[in-house]
């Protein structure tokens, strides 16, 4: 069965990081990207405080063209928390997952959540 395009816009409003971070690390990004992709949107970098805790109010939005498959398990749209790659603390080309998680736009489809949950990154 071929998929059906569906466009998707992720809104994020806070960041809240549970556990300590590196306490070098002082930007992360936001990257989202649909399983199976190699396509990934990034945010700006997000300045971390001096402190360990992170609670950070965001305005970011996200809106991406994805193929939606509807007898298949492929309709995952991944979040990942990053940082810019270092080596011998100099920054070079790529980036380091720090956490990710998922949703399954199928679920999303049946139930939207209008303005409401979280998202939980491991």
């Amino acid at each position: 069965m071929q998929p059906f395009s569906k466009l998707c816009s992720l809104t994020l409003k806070k960041l809240v990081v549970m556990r300590e971070l590196d306490k070098e690390l002082i930007s992360v990004v936001i990257a989202v990207k649909i399983q199976g992709s190699k396509r990934i949107l990034r945010s700006h970098e997000i300045v971390l405080p001096p402190s360990g805790v992170v609670e950070t109010d965001l305005a970011l939005t996200f809106s991406l063209q994805y193929p939606h498959f509807l007898k298949r398990e492929g309709n995952k749209l991944q979040i990942m928390l990053q940082r810019r790659k270092r080596y011998k603390n100099r920054t070079i080309l790529g980036y380091k997952t720090l956490a990710a998680g998922s949703i399954d736009m199928a679920e999303v489809m049946q139930h939207p959540t209008e303005g409401a949950g979280a998202a939980s990154l491991q």
